[in-house]
């Protein structure tokens, strides 16, 4: 450093090389400065200087500059103030140059030679000798005239004689020390202009020596006081100026130090001097007190002051206080003295130290009296404080000098030095920090200057605080006690409030190790400190360090560690103790008394013991067992005593100290604190541990006896039982584990029950009842949700209710459950119990253990916590009776809000169960009902109302005066509970969660099944709200004329219609409010509820959104569907009224908006929901409108259409009767939504509906295009006004017309019909002449004949002519005669009173004689064939299979005494002719058919019933097996009808006899399927032993064994699955067909064949492989229970069967000559397990090889490889119907199958490509073109390479962008990121320019996978158009831009696809958003008005180009692009 700044200098011309050269040589090594000087003959005057004190030096600068240095040098007068001197000192210090003098650079051709060089030379000379004296100049003085001593040293420098400079400098200085007393100004000035421009000619041995002399007092002369100082301050800057830079200086300079600061110090504490001084300070390395420190004891009080106040220094001499000045003058430094001060002496730091310490040492040793003692030394010595000698010789006197008032005040400031310099920690300052201690000060000023001087030495070094708190305490207990030890401690504990409570807590730990016990005196010790240092210590911290376990040798090698433990352990509790100050009394005396004063320093206080005591537990824990085994008794004592559980004189034993008075109380505060969490783990902890001596039993009581005496300080502002952790359950709970004794072996096998010992686990429940009170949301919540006894405790304590099973049980059978449970865990615990002691005293005792003998069965419990709930022991109910009554635990859990108990009880418990704990609970919270939930209050409000209705109903002159003040008291509760509820839902403070729950609480009871509670819920919905409504009535208007008829008819529903809208929060709950009505719609019973509950939901419900107004529309239509009792009171002609009136106009609205809103959407939109029940249909009116809607919507708006219009007005009315039956228009049609098949819009029951409405429209609407049988169905119904029948009967003459033979095979009972035609027209009716005249026509002319010819008006016959005709003559029946309509008229189907017919019993009688007639004949053996008999079965069957089957049951079951005779002989024919099989059956079938429908409980039993079932029966017996076949055929013409299975399984147990016996089995497949099949449909027990025993028999018999039973299993199988697959559409004749499936015994059928083939497909392989790859018949779906056992035979077939069989299999799925009736999925299925079966890869490494080759494992060829191609699109196929996407999911799973089989082999992926190519082409647009066109795409995603350039096919292709993932997505990922870095550096361009290549080549190449992340292109673009243009452009984002516009350009027109618009348009929202941000930036600035930047001409142009473009829509949400170019006008050429 300095030999460059020297080189600098000498590079530097103008100056002479010669003379400044010679004069470097005598400059010391310093660093140079970085400022240049000029040469020294710029600065030169013109001629001599002018005389006097005006020297014109230099520039008019340096003149001012010199002449205000001079000015401000000269010698202040005495009398100018303190302030002038210090702005004159000030100003000197920063203008006059003398320390901070520029120093010219010289220039030299010889290496310097620094002074110190040259003093260092004359020190080895003499040896480095320090002599105490300075020498004198050795050069000789040249004495020149001050005027020409700038001239003399110039040519001397000119001439290059540096002796003549030198010795000129020292005549200088000689002519100064002669004139020291007035020093010529010249002269002095001269030298300063010297120093400042030529500093290095000072820097000789001969001018030091000079200078320095000047330094010295001389003796010869004698001037008043210090005389002038102003040579001396000369001379120091001169020295400052030339040793600047140099980091050497001589010794020389500290001995002129020494003795002027031993001397007058003229220089020394000149303020002139202070850089100087300070530079040869820094070789005494000592830190210096600030001066505010040290004026800190006048002026201010320290930390440490324990005194009133402060005085004036009593010993300040004049002497002293005419130096104030240096004391406070300005302390920093300046930024230019801070850079010239820095250490100057450390290669002369041995020297220099030896020197100051013979000189200091020299003169503290002389003979003098003590007052003698100079105070320039002590300040010397406080310079030098540095050295520790010097601080340990100043520290032995300081005492002395302190109290030498002559001495006080540099003794003070030594005293300060002495302490922050005792920085070294060793022996020397150990033995200064011991000095320090023993200084003895009384008074006050210099106490408080001690105390600040003790904070120093703390922050001196870290380790002087534990050795001052060490020192100080020993001093405290030696005889010579220091009176201010402890004043020092509070100063101590004050400065280190944590670290030293330590160290005094380690001083104790040392007393109590020493042999002597200290015990005693550290009590009264740590008293006295406490006393003295008024309570100001960290307890926690003092005790902590107590317990910190040390490692010194002393301490390991201790010899009483067990009374060490105990003594540190009574240290701990006396320190506890000693924390209650007096306020703390005073607060627990406040406290005892009720009063609230001070509590935050009783909480403090208390949170600090409960710390100690943690921090106590975990010593005992942790770190007592590592110091010494203590005894149990010991240790059980220590844990005790910290704890504060032990006895009382325990505590006071050593001193008696608590006194007497205040011992109890003491003890009681310290004992009722808080227990903190880790206290009571470590306890629990201690007691599982088997290493500590306290038990399970102890630490369960300790633990007990805490948590309790912690709950009772229970208080809102603290909290006394924070528990975290839910490990704290088990914890307890392993306490009571029992463990029986390790040296007993139980049985091999034999696991012990879990076992607890019962008083702990009772013991357990209720102080974990207590945690959980004081924690409900963790420990509380852990318990209700995973401990069922703890739950059962909360609830009892929260309900008050102490019985078992608890009260919240009201369900009377769940309550005996749980008692039956109980007794039945108490006797199975009892066993277990027995058991393991047996097993214990087998292995000890060898006794035989009784439940009388038994010793564990009283102690021991079954340790299942989460188990059922236990029933606790009475006295433990009486332990928590007692704990919640003082601990209100109750209380604390129904305080809970989150979790919240109390609303999980009052919501789990009916509302019509009696609570009255919970009125007991709101009667106990007066004053806190918010505490409470709302919920609770609804209850009790809830509650008192239905108490109130029933004691409402009850005399009040019977009650008492209490029960009246009772009544009163309960009244007033109500009310206020009323009060606020209603503040919380209309008050200021009301919000939206509170006003939701309230409501929400009653509204969820209006959807209940109870009367009684919806009718409660009302009433407090009624209570609620009213007042409010009622007090907004008084300010409001009153309600509209519209409103008082709907008032009058629902008045008692206000509080929904008028009060509950007026809520302030009432948007809030609407939604909520809608929902709830629309549950309760369909409960409620009450018609006028209903009534509101529509009005309010016409009027409120929200309907803004699509969901809840097609929910709402549902609702609405199956409440008027499906309740039509309601609906017909509702609008009953009677009860309609104005209700009614408004109840139908509020429907109407409901619809007619819903409507209106579903006919606005979209064809495409989905506004319907998918259900598993698709009600959902299409519809589409003629004029082009579409709507989407759910059926029964469609109903119920007819069925209010068939009401009429509302008398309120018909505009709704007619609006929707216009939408759905338009006039002159055809009506919508519609179509299910899931099938698009035609659905029937308007079913026969809505038609009769409308045809009884008496709106014209719609009942021209219902007849027509109406079917022969539907006129005949209407026109028999009742309630059908006459002008709808006139209409009706025309319709019939229609039919007649069209197609009378259809008619008439449809009339059942022709007389009955013409009949009801008369009837009609004597109504008044129209028509149905042609009708009738068929009727009359087609009647039989018998009865004509019999019967007398009536007029027409009259066609009823006299009463008695009929029955004297039928009494008289027997028809007689012919082989032509109708027997059916014959039977009819013996059985009629609906008799008419009013039509008195012929009797029937002539046409009975007549039958039954036929029937007798040809039985004879048939036992003569001569029948007719067919017979009457035959044909009047046949009949009977066929009606009996008709509709009207159950009707005409019903009137043989009235009509026994006929049918009876008739059935006897009919079964009689049959036994005749037991041959005739057909005959047998079907008379089996009408006896099965007729038994079918009197079975019925609503039919009574009768005659013909029993006879019936009497012929069955013989039937059956009659027919005995003879064979198996004959069994099996029997069978199945038993199950062929639905019938008695009595018949069925009496004729199954006798053919598995028959089976069983041996009887051959030759019956083929067909029957037993058949069989099995009918037992399977009635659920036959037997199905599963016949199917055995068929089985059996036939592997017996059977050739081939298997193949029977297996044609059979597979048949079932098949037909399980295809006979439910009907059309979707079925009536409910074929609704038995569902009844068919196999449901249980499928899976016994599939263990069948299992068992009879495990290779699944071997026997029947045509059977079989239709069971597992046939597909479907019909449309849609296989559904899943269909398939049920599909995958599992596809299991069997991959696992079981052997390689050829699988191999066959594989062969036939993939051949061209395969079924083409295969299921895809099940196909492709089997051929992926093939690949994955197990067995293929046993033997091979477990562990897969990272670098492994995926082996080809399904060889497959050619053709093979597009038959899985097409299996592959046939599967897809199936799925087009649930969507593409769902297809195109279905094509990537499979996509790896095929990718595997083609072996990653480019050849067989191009033969798939070329054959879906093919498809394409050929298939075109269809859904398998489609299909194929998504196989081949996914083809080309995952092997892009294998098409180059894109197939053609799949340009035109979706669905790319929605597939997974591709194999170059990351590569183009990769390139658009580059793409978008707009970084700006050669690489960037370089990589965006490649990125852009490869971009473009894949735009051209595979635009199919460049456009799948346009979406990313898009979102790159945005954030950045915000910046102005040319930002934009300096940027590089406009070559973004410009790049994505031609990767644009090159993609069209794939880009302009539907699927891509999206993301095209979001790209160009960017580009026109540039355009249209920068028009005005850039239109401006253009030069010519049609000259554009070339980027944005292109891009207009792209825009230009879009614009004009077909294949893109207009842009959403955004101006047009014609916008951008109107703005871009005046650019554009």
């Amino acid at each position: 450093m300095t030999e460059r700044a020297s080189d600098s200098r000498r590079l530097l011309p103008g100056d002479g090389a010669s003379s400044r050269g010679a004069r470097a040589a005598g400059r010391m090594n310093r660093a140079k400065p970085t400022t240049v000087r000029r040469p020294s003959a710029a600065a030169k005057p013109s001629g001599h200087p002018p005389p006097g004190d005006f020297i014109a030096l230099g520039s008019k600068g340096q003149a001012n500059e010199s002449k205000t240095a001079s000015t401000l040098l000269k010698p202040a007068p005495s009398g100018l103030p303190s302030e002038r001197k210090r702005d004159a000192s000030a100003s000197l210090s920063g203008a006059s140059g003398l320390t901070g003098l520029t120093k010219r650079p010289k220039l030299s051709s010889t290496p310097p030679l620094s002074a110190l060089g040259r003093l260092a030379e004359a020190a080895v000379a003499e040896k480095r000798a320090i002599s105490p004296s300075i020498k004198e100049p050795s050069v000789v003085p040249i004495e020149v005239l001050p005027t020409v001593l700038l001239d003399e040293i110039e040519a001397a420098e000119l001439e290059g004689n540096d002796d003549r400079i030198e010795g000129v400098l020292c005549g200088a200085v000689k002519q100064l020390k002669v004139t020291r007393a007035k020093p010529d100004s010249t002269l002095y000035l001269s030298l300063m202009y010297l120093a400042k421009i030529k500093p290095n000619i000072f820097a000789t041995e001969g001018v030091i020596e000079a200078l320095c002399s000047l330094l010295r007092r001389d003796a010869s002369v004698n001037f008043k006081a210090k005389g002038n100082s102003l040579v001396s301050v000369l001379a120091c800057n001169l020295l400052m100026a030339a040793y600047e830079e140099d980091e050497n200086w001589p010794e020389i300079f500290v001995k002129v130090y020494i003795e002027d600061s031993l001397g007058e110090r003229i220089w020394v504490d000149s303020p002139h001097c202070r850089t100087f001084v300070d530079n040869i300070q820094t070789a005494f390395n000592t830190k210096m007190p600030p001066k505010s420190v040290l004026l800190q004891g006048e002026g201010a009080r320290s930390g440490g002051e324990l005194g009133a106040g402060s005085s004036p220094h009593p010993s300040l001499t004049e002497e002293e206080d005419s130096q104030t000045e240096l004391l406070i003058a300005e302390e920093k430094l300046s930024p230019e003295q801070e850079g010239q001060l820095m250490p100057r002496y450390d290669e002369l730091t041995e020297s220099v130290e030896e020197y100051v310490l013979d000189m200091l040492r020299d003169q503290l040793n002389r003979r003098q009296p003590i007052d003698n003692v100079s105070r320039n030394l002590l300040r010397l010595l406080t310079a030098t404080c540095g050295y520790k000698e010097v601080r340990l010789l100043a520290v032995q006197r300081l005492e002395m000098w302190l109290q030498n008032p002559k001495l006080t005040r540099p003794a003070q400031d030594l005293l300060m030095s002495v302490c922050m310099n005792c920085n070294s920690h060793g022996s020397e300052d150990m033995d200064v920090i011991s000095h320090l201690i023993k200084i003895r000060l009384k008074p006050k000023v210099l106490l408080n200057h001690y105390m600040l001087c003790i904070r120093e030495l703390l922050n001196a070094h870290k380790d002087n605080l534990g050795t001052t708190i060490k020192f100080v305490i020993f001093n405290e207990l030696s005889n010579a006690r220091n009176p201010n030890n402890m004043q020092i401690l509070y100063t101590v504990l004050q400065h280190s409030s944590e670290l030293a409570p330590k160290f005094l807590a380690m001083v104790f730990q040392d007393l109590l190790t020493n042999k002597d016990d200290y015990l005693r005196a550290s009590r009264a010790l740590l008293r006295e400190i406490i006393k003295q240092t008024k309570h100001e210590i960290n307890f926690q911290a003092f005790c902590l360090g107590l317990m910190q376990e040390r490692k010194e040798p002393q301490y390991l090698e201790m010899e009483f560690k067990e009374r060490f433990v105990v003594h540190i352990t009574d240290v701990l509790a006396v320190s506890m103790m000693l924390g209650i100050t007096a306020q703390v009394k005073e607060a627990g005396v406040a406290w005892d008394k009720g009063e609230k004063r001070n509590l935050e320093v009783l909480r403090t206080f208390q949170n600090q013991i409960a710390a100690i005591q943690r921090d106590a537990v975990w010593w005992l824990h942790t770190v007592v067992p590592s110091i010494s085994k203590l005894a149990p008794k010991d240790y059980v004592h220590c844990l005790h005593k910290v704890l504060f559980t032990e006895q009382p004189e325990t505590y006071y034993k050593w001193d008696n100290w608590p006194p007497e008075s205040d011992r109890n109380f003491f003890l009681r505060l310290c004992s009722e604190v808080p227990i903190l969490e880790d206290t009571l783990m470590r306890i629990l902890v201690i007691g599982l541990s088997r290493e500590l001596p306290l038990g399970p039993a102890d630490a369960m009581e300790l633990a007990d006896h805490l948590v309790k005496r912690a709950a009772a300080v229970q208080a809102d502002d603290v909290e006394v039982l924070k528990v975290e952790r839910i490990q704290l359950i088990d914890a307890v709970l392993n306490l009571c584990t029992y463990h029986h004794p390790e040296n007993i072996q139980l049985p091999p096998g034999y696991q012990p029950p879990n076992l607890a010992i019962s008083t702990l686990y009772w013991k357990a429940w209720p102080l974990l009842l207590v945690v959980a009170a004081f924690n409900p949301e963790n420990i509380g919540l852990a318990a209700w949700e995973e401990y069922p006894t703890l739950k059962m405790l909360m609830e009892m304590v929260m309900t008050n209710n102490y019985s078992y099973p608890p009260c919240t049980l009201t369900d009377e059978e769940t309550r005996t459950e749980m008692i039956n449970r109980e007794l039945q865990i108490s006797q199975r615990e009892k066993q277990e119990i027995l058991a393991f002691e047996g097993h214990l005293a087998a292995a000890s005792t060898k006794q035989t253990i009784t439940e009388s003998s038994s010793l564990l069965l009283s102690q021991l419990t079954s340790l299942d916590p989460q188990g059922p709930p236990r029933r606790p022991p009475p006295h433990i109910l009486d332990q928590v009776k007692a704990l919640n009554q003082s601990l209100r635990l109750g209380h604390l859990l129904c305080r809970s809000r989150n979790p919240d108990f109390l609303l999980h009880i009052i919501q789990r418990q009916a509302s019509s169960q009696s609570m009255p704990w919970l009125a007991d609970l709101v009667q106990s919270s007066e004053g806190s009902l918010d505490v409470l939930p709302v919920q609770c209050l609804c209850e009790f409000l809830l509650h008192d109302a239905a108490d109130a209705t029933a004691s409402g109903e009850e005399d009040d002159e019977g009650e008492s005066r209490e029960q009246k003040a009772k009544k009163r008291q309960r009244q007033q509760k109500q009310r206020q509970l009323l009060g606020r509820l209603q503040d919380l839902l209309l008050g200021p403070k009301a919000d939206e969660q509170t006003t939701c729950e309230v409501l929400d609480y009653f509204l969820r009871r209006l959807g209940s099944s109870q009367v009684a509670s919806r009718v409660l819920a009302m009433k407090g919905l009624s209570l609620v709200l009213s007042e409010g409504g009622l007090r907004d009535k008084e300010e409001k208007e009153p309600p509209m004329e519209e409103d008082v008829g709907e008032a009058d008819a629902l008045q008692g529903y206000q509080w929904l219609l008028r009060d509950l809208p007026r809520l302030p929060l009432f948007d809030s709950v609407r939604t909520t409010t809608a929902l709830a009505l629309q549950q309760a719609i369909h409960m409620e019973t009450d018609p006028q509820t209903i009534s509101a509950y529509l009005i309010y939901l016409s009027q409120h419900t929200p309907v803004e959104e699509q969901g809840p107004h097609s929910d709402l529309a549902l609702d609405v239509a199956r409440l008027v569907v499906e309740r039509s009792t309601i609906m017909a009171h509702l609008f009953s002609k009677p009860s309609c009224s104005t209700a009614s009136d408004a109840v139908l106009s509020a429907l109407l609205s409901v619809f007619s908006r819903y409507v209106r809103r579903m006919r606005k959407s979209k064809e495409g939109e989905e506004v319907y929901s998918w259900s598993e029940s698709q009600d959902q249909v299409f519809l589409r009116w003629t004029s082009g409108e579409t709507a989407t809607m759910h059926i029964l919507v469609v109903h119920a708006m007819v069925i209010l259409l068939t009401l009429g219009p509302p008398r309120s007005g018909d505009s709704e009315f007619s609006e929707l009767l216009d939408i759905w039956f338009p006039e002159k228009k055809p009506l919508p049609t519609a179509f299910l939504v899931d099938t698009s098949e035609e659905a029937l819009l308007l079913p026969d029951w809505l038609k009769l509906r409308m045809i009884r409405s008496e709106v014209p429209r719609l009942v021209d609407a219902a007849l027509q295009d109406l079917e022969p049988q539907q006129l005949l169905l209407f026109v028999q119904s009742f309630g059908i006004p006459v002008s709808s029948m006139s209409k009706l009967l025309q319709y019939l003459d229609q039919a007649v017309a069209q197609d009378p033979q259809t008619l008439e095979q449809n009339i059942m009972d022709k007389n009955y019909m013409a009949h009801l035609v008369e009837v009609q027209h004597e109504r008044g009716a129209s028509g149905g002449q042609t009708f009738h005249s068929l009727l009359t026509a087609s009647l039989p002319p018998r009865r004509d004949s019999t019967e007398a010819p009536k007029p027409e008006s009259s066609p009823e016959p006299p009463p008695g002519q009929g029955r004297t005709r039928a009494g008289t003559q027997v028809p007689v029946l012919g082989p032509e005669d109708d027997l059916a309509g014959i039977f009819l008229q013996i059985f009629p189907l609906s008799p008419d009173p009013r039509w008195q017919s012929s009797s029937p019993r002539p046409l009975a009688l007549a039958l039954q004689q036929a029937l007798g007639q040809e039985l004879a004949r048939v036992r003569q053996g001569n029948p007719e064939v067919p017979g009457i008999t035959v044909r009047l079965l046949q009949a009977m069957a066929t009606l009996l299979s008709s509709p009207h089957g159950g009707t005409l049951a019903l009137a043989m079951h009235h009509s026994h005494f006929l049918s009876c005779p008739l059935m006897r002989q009919l079964c009689q024919y049959q036994r005749a002719v037991p041959q005739d099989t057909g005959f047998s059956s079907l008379f089996l079938k009408v006896l099965m058919q007729i038994l079918q429908w009197l079975d019925s409980p609503a039919v009574e039993d009768g005659p013909l019933q029993a006879q019936l079932k009497l012929f069955a029966t013989r039937y059956s017996a009659r027919r005995r097996i003879s064979d198996v076949r004959s069994g099996l055929l029997h069978l199945a013409e038993a199950l062929s009808f639905h019938r008695d299975l009595e018949v069925a399984n009496s004729t199954a147990r006798a053919v598995i006899a028959t089976l069983r016996s041996g009887e051959k089995c030759t019956v083929e497949p067909e029957l037993i399927s058949k069989v099995l099949r009918g037992l399977i449909e009635v659920r036959s027990p037997h199905f599963e032993e016949l199917l055995t025993a068929l089985f059996s028999a036939t592997a017996e018999t059977c050739p081939s064994p298997a193949s029977g039973p297996i044609v059979v299993v597979s048949s079932l199988l098949l037909q399980e699955r295809d006979e439910p697959l009907g059309p979707s559409t079925q009536d409910a004749e074929g609704a038995s067909t569902e009844a068919m499936r196999l449901g249980p015994a499928s899976g016994l059928l599939v263990d069948w064949l299992e068992t009879l083939d495990p290779e699944v497909v071997c026997s029947c392989p045509d059977l079989q492989w239709k069971l597992l790859f046939s597909r479907r018949k019909g449309k849609g779906h296989i559904s899943a229970q269909v398939l049920s056992f599909r995958p599992y035979l596809l299991a069997l077939l991959t696992h079981q069967a052997s390689w050829s069989t699988l191999h066959r299999c594989t062969r036939v799925l993939l051949s061209k000559s395969r079924e083409q009736r295969l299921d895809p999925s099940a196909s492709l299925d089997f051929l992926w397990a093939c690949i994955h079966v197990p067995r293929i890869w046993q033997g091979r490494d477990q562990r897969t090889p990272q670098k492994r080759r995926e082996e080809l494992v399904l060889h497959v060829q050619g053709p093979e490889l597009l038959s899985l191609v097409e299996l592959i699109l046939s599967e897809a196929e199936t799925r087009s119907q649930d969507g593409d996407s769902a297809a195109r999911t279905l094509i990537q799973t499979r996509l790896p199958l095929l990718l595997s089989c083609c072996r990653s082999n480019d050849e067989s992926i191009g033969k798939v490509t070329e054959h879906l190519t093919s498809c394409i082409q050929q298939w075109g647009d269809s859904v398998l073109g489609q299909r194929c066109r998504d196989l081949l795409l996914q083809l080309y995603l995952q092997r892009p390479e294998v098409r180059v350039p894109v197939p053609e096919v799949l340009l035109q292709s979706e669905g790319a962008t929605s597939s997974s993932i591709c194999k170059l997505d990351g590569l183009i990922h990769r390139f658009i990121t580059l793409l978008a870095d707009t970084s700006d550096s050669r690489s960037s361009e370089s990589r965006v320019a490649d990125a852009n290549m490869a971009c473009r080549k894949l735009a051209v190449a595979h635009p199919i996978l460049l456009l799948r992340h346009l979406p990313m292109i898009a979102a790159l673009l945005h954030g950045r158009t915000h910046l102005n243009f040319q930002e934009f452009r300096q940027q590089n984002h406009l070559a973004f831009y410009l790049h994505v516009l031609g990767i644009l350009e090159l993609l069209q027109p794939r880009v302009f696809q539907s699927e891509h618009q999206g993301a095209l348009w979001d790209c160009l929202r960017s580009f026109i958003r540039l355009l249209l941000v920068g028009a005005r930036q850039t239109v401006s600035r253009i030069p010519q008005p049609n000259i554009l930047p070339c980027p944005l001409l292109s891009l207009l142009d792209f825009l230009l180009l879009l614009q004009e473009s077909p294949e893109l829509g207009p842009m959403p949400g955004h101006p047009p692009v014609a916008s951008v170019t109107t703005v871009w006008r005046p650019a554009l050429p």
